[in-house]
C-alpha cells in the first residue's frame, strides 16, 4: 500500500494515511478512535448547556436571596484573610477557638492603636477641613459657574451645566412631604444595613475560621472517591486566587496609601494625610481605583494652591502608581489572579453596572474564579490531561512558597496538614519540606 492510499485504493491526506498506517500497525482501527472523539464532545457540550442551565437557575435564585450576599461576601474576605494565621497557630497546637480569637484580638489592638497614632492628626485636619469647606466649595462652584459661561459662550460641543442648573436637578424641591419621608426612610434602612452587614460578619466569619477543618471534612464525605482529587486541586487553585487577592489588595493598599501620604506631607499640601488615606483605599479597585483616588487631592491642590501643586499632586500620583505596578504588586500578589488588563476592565465594567461599588470590589475575584472553573473543564474534559499530572505541578507550584501564599493548609486535629499533602501523594510527588526517606536501591548485580 503506497503512502497516502488506503487497501481499496481511495486517495487519503498525507496525515491521514499516516494515521492509518500506524493505526494498523498496531492493529487498531481508526473508525471507533473517531466515533469515542465526537461522543466525548458531544457529552461535553452537553456538559456545558447544563451547567450553564444550572448556573442560570442558581442566578436566579440568588437574586431573590440577594440580601444575605454582603455579609457572607465580607465573612468570607475576613476568613481569606485570617485563615493562614488560624492555621500557623493551629500547627503550634493551639485550639482553632483560641486562635481566632487571637487573630480577632490582633486586629483589633492594630486598629485601636493605629487609632492612637493617626486619629489627632486626621481629626486635625478633618476639622481644619471642615472650617475651609465653605470656601472650597465657593472655589469649586465659580470654577464650575466659569467653565458652564465658556461652554456656551465658545458654542462647546458639549455644554457643562452650571452650579444652579445641577441644584435644580437634584434638589428635590418638588417633593411632596410624604415623599421626602420615603426618602428618609429608605436612607434610614440602607445606613441600617450597611451597620448591620458589619455586625453580623465578623460573626459570621468567627463561626466559619473555628469550624474550617469540619467543614472540609463534611465536604470531602460528599465527594465520590474517584473526583476527591480533581475537587482538591480546583479548590486549591480558587483559594490561592481569591485568598491571595484579598490579602495582597489589603498590602498593596497600605503601602500605596503610605506612598501618597509622605509625598503629599513633602508637597506640604493641605489634609494630605486624609487624602492618602483615601488613595489607599480606592486602590483596592484595580486599574480605575487609582485614578478615582487622585480627584480629591487635585481639586484641593487646585482650590488651595495653584495649578502648579495640582502638577506635582498628578506627578506623585503617577510615581505611586508605577512603583505599585512594577515592584510592589508583582511581588506582593504574586499573579495570583492571572487575568489580562483588558479582561480586568471588562470584569470591572461588568461588576460596577450589577452591584455598583461592592461590584467594582469583587469584579475580579469573580472572574478570575470563572476562569479558573473554564481552563480547569477545558484542560480536563476537552484536552484531556489527566487530574494526576494537573495535581502534581500544583504540588510544585505550593512547594515554592511566596511572600503571599498559603501560610498552611486546613490542618487536623494534631496540627499537621492534610491539603497539600494529600494531593502530592495522590500525585506522586514526595512532600518537599521532609527529606526522601525511601531506601537506597539494591546495586544492580552482574547480570541486570
Amino acid at each position: 500500500m503506497t503512502d497516502g492510499a488506503d487497501s481499496e485504493g481511495t486517495v487519503l491526506p498525507p496525515a491521514a494515511g499516516r494515521l492509518e498506517d500506524a493505526n494498523a500497525g498496531r492493529g487498531v482501527d481508526p473508525q471507533p478512535l473517531i466515533a469515542d472523539r465526537i461522543r466525548h464532545a458531544g457529552a461535553v457540550a452537553w456538559a456545558v448547556v447544563g451547567l450553564a442551565a444550572l448556573l442560570t437557575l442558581l442566578g436566579v435564585v440568588a437574586w431573590y436571596f440577594r440580601v444575605i450576599f454582603p455579609p457572607l461576601v465580607l465573612a468570607g474576605a475576613i476568613v481569606f484573610i485570617l485563615n493562614p494565621v488560624v492555621t500557623y497557630l493551629q500547627r503550634r497546637h493551639v485550639p482553632r477557638a483560641v486562635g481566632t480569637g487571637l487573630a480577632y484580638l490582633a486586629v483589633v489592638s492594630l486598629t485601636v492603636l493605629a487609632g492612637f497614632l493617626i486619629f489627632p492628626l486626621a481629626q486635625r485636619q478633618a476639622d481644619d477641613l471642615a472650617e475651609q469647606w465653605p470656601e472650597l466649595r465657593a472655589d469649586v462652584e465659580d470654577n464650575i459657574d466659569d467653565l458652564a459661561q465658556r461652554s456656551e459662550e465658545e458654542d462647546w460641543p458639549i455644554r457643562i451645566p452650571s452650579v444652579a442648573d445641577l441644584e435644580d436637578q437634584f434638589s428635590g424641591n418638588d417633593q411632596t412631604f410624604e415623599e421626602q419621608l420615603d426618602t428618609v426612610r429608605e436612607i434610614g434602612l440602607r445606613v441600617f444595613h450597611v451597620a448591620l452587614i458589619f455586625i453580623l460578619a465578623p460573626i459570621i466569619a468567627f463561626y466559619l475560621l473555628v469550624d474550617i477543618p469540619h467543614l472540609r471534612r463534611v465536604a470531602e464525605g460528599l465527594i465520590p472517591e474517584r473526583n476527591k482529587l480533581e475537587v482538591q486541586v480546583v479548590a486549591q487553585r480558587l483559594n490561592r486566587a481569591i485568598g491571595g487577592f484579598f490579602r495582597g489588595q489589603l498590602v498593596v493598599a497600605f503601602i500605596v496609601g503610605t506612598m501618597v501620604s509622605i509625598g503629599l506631607a513633602i508637597l506640604d499640601l493641605p489634609f494630605w494625610l486624609l487624602v492618602g488615606m483615601i488613595a489607599g483605599i480606592f486602590n483596592m479597585i484595580p486599574l480605575i481605583g487609582p485614578y478615582i483616588g487622585a480627584i480629591p487631592g487635585i481639586i484641593i491642590a487646585l482650590t488651595t494652591r495653584d495649578l502648579g501643586t495640582a502638577v506635582w499632586v498628578v506627578v506623585i500620583m503617577v510615581a505611586a502608581q508605577q512603583i505599585d505596578n512594577h515592584f510592589i504588586t508583582p511581588n506582593v500578589m504574586q499573579r495570583v489572579v492571572k487575568l489580562h488588563p483588558a479582561a480586568v476592565m471588562l470584569a470591572l465594567l461588568a461588576g460596577g453596572t450589577i452591584a455598583g461599588f461592592f461590584g467594582l470590589l469583587l469584579a475580579v475575584p469573580v472572574a478570575a474564579v470563572l476562569k479558573i472553573l473554564c481552563s480547569h473543564l477545558w484542560h480536563t474534559y476537552v484536552l484531556g490531561e489527566p487530574i494526576a499530572e494537573i495535581a502534581a505541578l500544583d504540588a510544585r507550584a505550593d512547594a515554592g512558597g511566596g511572600v503571599l501564599s498559603e501560610v498552611g493548609e486546613d490542618v487536623g486535629e494534631d496540627g499537621d496538614r492534610e491539603n497539600g499533602d494529600e494531593r502530592a501523594r495522590a500525585a506522586g510527588v514526595a512532600d518537599p519540606a521532609e527529606p526522601d526517606e525511601s531506601p537506597e536501591p539494591a546495586s544492580a548485580g552482574p547480570g541486570a
